[in-house]
C-alpha cells in the first residue's frame, strides 16, 4: 500500500486571515454589578472577535437576540482578583471600594477590563476552560485593539501621527497605549484623556452613597460619558470619510506642480534646524539616552526571540505530526490535517505557549515608565504576539504553496513522506534567515519608540519652543504642507538613530532618514516569505 499511495487527490488549502466561524464558545458565570450577583450566560466569541452572550446554548441556536456584546479593542485580561482590584484602584482614585464582587461560584475567575467601557468578571468551571477561554480573548483582544497598526496604508499613518501631535501640543509626550483600537475609539481615548481630570474633580465628589456605591456608580458614568463620545466621534468621522477623497485630491493638485521646489526648502529649513537642534539633541541623547540603550535592548531582544523560537518549534512539531499520519492514513485524513495546519496561526488555543513568551515584557520593562514615561507596553505586547503570529502563518503557507508544486510528483507514501520532509526544512532555513532579522528590528523600532519621545520631551524647552523663529522661512503657499515640527523631529530622530547605530548596528537607511511613524508599522511590512513560482 506504500506504493499505490496517490497524492494527484491532494489540494492544499488557502487559507489567510482570521476564521469566519466562532472562535469558542460555552457557559460562564458572570458577576451583574446591578443585582450584585453571579448568573450563568452562553458566550460565543465571532470570527470577528466580537465577544457575544445569551441566557443558553438553546437562545443562540434558535436565533434570539443576544443579552449583549462587545467589541474587545482596548480591554486588558487579567488572570486575578488582586489584577483586577489594583486596576480599579488606578481608575477610583479616592475611592476604597474593595473587591466589586462577593462570594464566586468557583476559584476559576479571569477578568476583562477597559478603563471606560463595561467591566468581565468571569468564573469558569474547570482550569482548563478557563485556559481555553483566556487564550481566545487574548487573540481577539490582540486582533481588534491592533486592527488600525496592522493596516499598510499612508492614512493609518497619517492618523496616528496626527493623534501625536495633537498630544504633543498639550506637553503629553509618547501615546503609548491610547493608540488601540479603530479611529473613532483612539480619539474617544485621547479625549477621555483630557476629560478624566475634570471629571474626577467636578463630578466625583457629588457621588453620593457607601464607598461601594460610589465606584459602582463612578463606573457606570464613565461608561455612559464614554459611549456617548464613541457614538458622536463614530458619527463625525463616518461623515469625514466621505469628504476625505476630495481634499485628499485637492491636495494632490497643489503639491504636484511645486514638488521640486517643496522639497529643496524642506531640505533647506532642516539644514538650518539642525545647526540649532544637533549639538543639545546629541548631548541629552548621549547623557541620558545612550547609556541605557544595550541594556533596553537585550530586554527587547529576550521575549520575542523565545517568543519566534516557541513558533519555529511549533511548526516542525506541527508538520512532523502531519508526515506521520502520512504512513497510516488516507488522503481525506491528510487533507483535514493540511487544512489544520494552514490555521494554526488563527488557532489560539495551539498559539498561546509563543505569545505568553511576550508578556514577560510587563515584568522586565516594568521600570522604563517611571525614568523613561514609557506607557506603551501593552502594545509592544501585542506587536510582539502580532510579530509571531505572522511569522507562523507565512510559514504554513509557504509549506503549503511548496507542497502543492510537488504533490502531483510523488508517486507513493515513501516519496510523499520525503518530499514534505524536504519541504519543511526548507520552510525552516528561510524561517531562520528571515526571523533573525525580524526579530531585531523588531526591538530596534521599540527603542526609537520608548526613547524618542523621552529625547523630544526634554529639547522641549531649549529647542522646540523656538521653532517659530523658522516660520518666516516658509512660504506662504506652503504653509499648509511644509511642517516644521515634522523637519524637527526628524533632526532628533536622526540623533537617536547614530546612537542605535553605534550601539546595534544600525536602525538606518542609507540616505534616507524615515519621519517616526515609519519605524511604528505593524511587523507585517518588515518580512516576508517568498514563494517560489
Amino acid at each position: 500500500t506504500l506504493c499505490t499511495f496517490s497524492s494527484s487527490s491532494l489540494v492544499c488549502p488557502q487559507l489567510r486571515g482570521p476564521p469566519d466561524a466562532a472562535l469558542h464558545e460555552g457557559l460562564l458565570s458572570q458577576y451583574d454589578g446591578d443585582s450584585r450577583s453571579w448568573q450563568e450566560n452562553y458566550f460565543i466569541l465571532l470570527g470577528d472577535f466580537t465577544l457575544r452572550w445569551f441566557e443558553s446554548e438553546e437562545a443562540l441556536r434558535k436565533g434570539c437576540e443576544p443579552r449583549g456584546s462587545t467589541a474587545l479593542s482596548g480591554y486588558l485580561l487579567l488572570s486575578s482578583p488582586s489584577e483586577y482590584a489594583e486596576s480599579l484602584g488606578d481608575l477610583c482614585q479616592g475611592l476604597a471600594g474593595g473587591s466589586p464582587f462577593a462570594d464566586p461560584p468557583g476559584e476559576f475567575l479571569f477578568f476583562l477590563y477597559h478603563p471606560f467601557r463595561r467591566h468581565f468578571c468571569f468564573c469558569a468551571d474547570s482550569a482548563e476552560s478557563r485556559r481555553i477561554w483566556k487564550a481566545a480573548l487574548r487573540d481577539g483582544i490582540r486582533y481588534r485593539s491592533t486592527e488600525l497598526q496592522r493596516r499598510d496604508s499612508l492614512e493609518a499613518e497619517a492618523f496616528l501621527e496626527a493623534v501625536r501631535f495633537y498630544r504633543q501640543e498639550r506637553g503629553r509626550y509618547g501615546a503609548g497605549d491610547l493608540l488601540l483600537g479603530l479611529e473613532p475609539e483612539i480619539l474617544g481615548n485621547v479625549l477621555m484623556e483630557d476629560l478624566l481630570p475634570v471629571l474626577r474633580s467636578q463630578v466625583l465628589p457629588s457621588i453620593r452613597g457607601s464607598e461601594r456605591r460610589r465606584q459602582q456608580l463612578w463606573l457606570q458614568f464613565l461608561q455612559e460619558v464614554y459611549a456617548l463620545i464613541l457614538s458622536e466621534i463614530a458619527s463625525e468621522f463616518e461623515g469625514f470619510q466621505k469628504e476625505k477623497e476630495k481634499l485628499q485630491t485637492e491636495l494632490e493638485k497643489k503639491i504636484r506642480p511645486d514638488l521640486d521646489q517643496m522639497l529643496t526648502l524642506k531640505d533647506q529649513i532642516a539644514s538650518k534646524l539642525q545647526a540649532a537642534v544637533q549639538s543639545p539633541a546629541e548631548s541629552c541623547c548621549g547623557r541620558s539616552v545612550e547609556p541605557h540603550l544595550e541594556c533596553v535592548m537585550e530586554e527587547l531582544m529576550r521575549p520575542v526571540s523565545s517568543g519566534v523560537e516557541a513558533v519555529r518549534s511549533l511548526f516542525a512539531q506541527r508538520v512532523d505530526e502531519m508526515i506521520g499520519l502520512v504512513r497510516s492514513s488516507p488522503v481525506a485524513v491528510l487533507q483535514k490535517e493540511l487544512l489544520a495546519l494552514g490555521r494554526t496561526s488563527w488557532q489560539p488555543q495551539v498559539m498561546h505557549l509563543c505569545y505568553e513568551e511576550a508578556d514577560l515584557y510587563r515584568e522586565s520593562l516594568r521600570g522604563l515608565e517611571e525614568r523613561f514615561g514609557f506607557r506603551g507596553v501593552t502594545s509592544l505586547v501585542l506587536g510582539a504576539q502580532n510579530l509571531m503570529q505572522q511569522l507562523m502563518e507565512n510559514a504554513t503557507h509557504t509549506f503549503l504553496q511548496l507542497s502543492q508544486q510537488h504533490l502531483g510528483q510523488a508517486a507513493g507514501r515513501c516519496r510523499l513522506t520525503q518530499m514534505l520532509r524536504k519541504v519543511k526544512e526548507r520552510v525552516l532555513k528561510k524561517f531562520d534567515y528571515d526571523s533573525s532579522s525580524v526579530r531585531k528590528r523588531f526591538a530596534q523600532e521599540w527603542l526609537v519608540r520608548i526613547f524618542l519621545p523621552f529625547l523630544l520631551k526634554h529639547l522641549e524647552s531649549g529647542c522646540k519652543l523656538e521653532l517659530p523663529q523658522y516660520e518666516s522661512f516658509v512660504f506662504a503657499d506652503f504653509s499648509g504642507i511644509i511642517n516644521l515640527e515634522n523637519i524637527y523631529e526628524e533632526t532628533v530622530l536622526a540623533v537617536l538613530l547614530q546612537a542605535v547605530g553605534r550601539g546595534e548596528g544600525g536602525l538606518h537607511c542609507p540616505g534616507k532618514i524615515f519621519p517616526p511613524s515609519k519605524y511604528f508599522q505593524s511587523p507585517n511590512r518588515c518580512y516576508c516569505f517568498s514563494v517560489p513560482g
